[in-house]
């Protein structure tokens, strides 16, 4: 099978991989059904049996219609990354942002698919950081203490942000290009001819 170098998964075929390894990991057969997939991702089948086809096509699973899915190595590689870029979305949700539970895990589904690497590995160091048992209890006191200000609705932390006024727009007639005719305003002419 010839792979497309420029495919890129989207997030509803990410979705798709997180249902799969999700239903294999809890059953002891080592694969999935598909009537489990559509279950978990509350989706008919025929929009099982698509998917399923792309990731198919794209070496990510092993499946043929009636029977049982399976993850490829790469399909098993993807799937981890991705249930661990939920996990730790969740966690600074939950741990750091003090969301409840669904709502953490809620938002991380969606989250998971546009943050990037950097971005996650970063907030990843400062949810360890800052849950650290004997560390930060003084700053994690505060930030409870202002979430709840939020939530009763006593703060309200994006009106304090600053936005810049708009830029007024370049006149045309002022930002053209010089050219060798026109020399610079700072520039001596020479009158001689």
């Amino acid at each position: 099978m010839e792979r497309d170098a420029t495919f890129r998964l989207t997030a509803s075929l990410e979705d798709y991989l997180e249902a799969i390894k999700e239903a294999i990991d809890e059953t002891a057969h080592g694969h999935a059904h598909t009537s489990d997939i559509a279950r978990r991702l509350r989706v008919k089948m025929p929009s099982v049996t698509n998917a399923l086809g792309v990731l198919r096509e794209h070496g990510y699973i092993n499946y043929d219609t009636n029977r049982p899915v399976t993850l490829t190595e790469r399909g098993e590689r993807e799937a981890l990354r991705i249930i661990r870029r939920h996990l730790a979305l969740g966690r600074f949700l939950r741990d750091v942002l003090l969301l409840p539970e669904e709502e953490a895990s809620t938002t991380a589904c969606r989250v998971e698919h546009v943050i990037d690497d950097r971005l996650l590995a970063r907030l990843a160091v400062l949810t360890d950081s800052l849950t650290a048992p004997h560390q930060c209890r003084a700053l994690r006191k505060q930030l409870r203490d202002r979430y709840a200000e939020v939530e009763a609705g006593v703060l309200d932390v994006l009106k304090g942000i600053y936005v810049p006024p708009p830029r007024p727009a370049e006149d045309p007639k002022k930002s053209r290009r010089r050219t060798a005719a026109q020399p610079d305003q700072n520039q001596e002419v020479s009158h001689d001819a």
